[in-house]
């Protein structure tokens, strides 16, 4: 799979300007340019680019060897619009000009699957795979044993708006569960790397109250009267 990702680069449209103020980008054809990535024969016939000329390589140099054509990837165009050329206005607008302005919006219904970084490229997973990671743990444990907001007879209230309420409610369950298990670990955690913890004179524990409360941390108060 990373063979193939790797391969489908070079075929990218690059990007000439970065997004305006407005989220225009402007993006450039992999065939154009002074250092193209391909070699497109739609886009030599189209803007008439001559054949290069015989030169010498040296095979030794690995940049020189890169750099000529014969080396580059070249786009497939299928065999009958070898023959018939199509007009250049049939063509796709990156063939029509070598760079084009993409706005926001120019996409229609597609314009929300736009996407700053390629599909599986490294950049991609950096970005996605953490985030990926806490959206299934969260999913995970929203749908465990316990809270289970995808079973209904949890919620049995009839109506949008209750059963609204009482999913939210589950959900502030689940991130009180999330907050209770970290404290939990961090305190672990932190007991188990102490030493010489000393109490202080005076600090005895003190039972609780007939209501069955904790004492008050701080220091005593006497009241006098």
């Amino acid at each position: 799979m990373s063979e193939r990702i790797a391969g489908r680069e070079p075929y990218y449209l690059k990007l000439k300007e970065s997004a305006d103020e407005r989220g225009a980008i402007r993006l450039q054809c992999p065939a154009s340019g002074p250092s193209p990535a391909v070699v497109c024969p739609r886009f030599n016939q189209v803007h008439r680019i001559p054949a290069p000329r015989p030169a010498v390589v040296d095979l030794t140099d690995k940049r020189a060897t890169a750099a000529h054509s014969a080396a580059k990837s070249t786009v497939p165009i299928p065999q009958g619009e070898r023959l018939r050329p199509l007009p250049k206005d049939e063509l796709p607008r990156i063939c029509q000009k070598p760079t084009i302005t993409v706005r926001p919006g120019d996409l229609g219904k597609l314009d929300k699957f736009r996407q700053d970084r390629h599909y599986l490229h490294p950049t991609w997973q950096d970005a996605y795979r953490p985030e990926r990671a806490n959206i299934e743990g969260l999913n995970g444990r929203a749908k465990s044993h316990g809270i289970d907001i995808s079973d209904p007879t949890k919620r049995l209230a009839h109506g949008r708006v209750a059963q609204t309420i009482l999913l939210a409610l589950m959900i502030c369950s689940i991130n009180l569960h999330i907050l209770f298990s970290w404290d939990q670990t961090t305190r672990t955690q932190t007991t188990g790397t102490s030493h010489g913890v000393t109490a202080f004179a005076g600090s005895a524990s003190t039972p609780p109250d007939a209501a069955g409360l904790p004492p008050p941390t701080g220091p005593e108060i006497h009241e006098t009267i």
